[in-house]
Parts: C-alpha cells; sequence; structure tokens
C-alpha cells in the first residue's frame, strides 16, 4: 500500500468548478497546504451537500421576495462554501452571508446593490481573509 500526499495551492482549489472537485483534491492521506489553503480547509463545511441543499432553498423561498433571504440558519464561519459560491453560481444570498460574516464592514456606496462589483467585493473580502 502506498501512502498518499498531495501539496494543494490556492490557485489549485480556485481553478475547482464544484464542490465535489474540492472534495476530491482533497482526499489523501496527508495534505501538504500553505497557509492560505490551510484557511480555506478550516473553513470549508464538508457537509457540503447539505448547505447545498439550504442555500438552494433559501433562494427558492426569496425568489419573489423584496427582502434580503433568511440568513440564521447557515453557518457564517464556512466562508470556503460562500468563496466557492460567489466564484461558481453567485446570488445575492451568498453576498449577504459575506457581509454578515464581516460584519461591521464599510460598503463603498459606489458598489452597493452592483451585483457583479458586490460578487467581487466579497471575493476579495474573503481571500483577503485567508491570507492572515
Amino acid at each position: 500500500m502506498g501512502f498518499h500526499k498531495r501539496f494543494v495551492t490556492r490557485d489549485l482549489i480556485m481553478g475547482c468548478k464544484s464542490f465535489e472537485e474540492v472534495e476530491t483534491l482533497l482526499n489523501a492521506d496527508a495534505l501538504i497546504l500553505d497557509s492560505w489553503t490551510s484557511n480555506f480547509v478550516e473553513r470549508f463545511d464538508r457537509n457540503h451537500e447539505d448547505y447545498q441543499q439550504k442555500r438552494l432553498e433559501r433562494i427558492e423561498e426569496s425568489k419573489l421576495s423584496s427582502s434580503f433571504p433568511n440568513t440564521e440558519s447557515f453557518d457564517k464561519s464556512h466562508l470556503s462554501n460562500i468563496l466557492m459560491n460567489l466564484k461558481n453560481d453567485p446570488n445575492w444570498l451568498d453576498i449577504q452571508l459575506c457581509i454578515e460574516s464581516f460584519r461591521p464592514i464599510d460598503i463603498p456606496i459606489t458598489i452597493a446593490g452592483k451585483f457583479d462589483l458586490m460578487c467581487n467585493f466579497c471575493i476579495h473580502l474573503i481571500e483577503t481573509e485567508f491570507e492572515k
């Protein structure tokens, strides 16, 4: 039997298009991680199927609503899941989860309410947090 080790980097993770790809990447006997990737793994909910199901339910519930989706049942410490959704399948719910995770935060008035700019703002917030 061999010992399977893998060096996982930020670029490898950010290249993943699905949670399953991240799981495959992290499936090794031993992982060699830099600090950014270590922070990503620490804040990744490996029970992503339930997370995604809950996310889709909240998105569906809020489709015809003018108010923000209900985020009370989300664990906002799972920034990696929020980041993956912002990169691959963004929704206002992901933006809201990100902003709530970093409160208090000043959102520049020039991007407030602009979906694409808010997505990029949140991605930058999370990536910067992982660099710490």
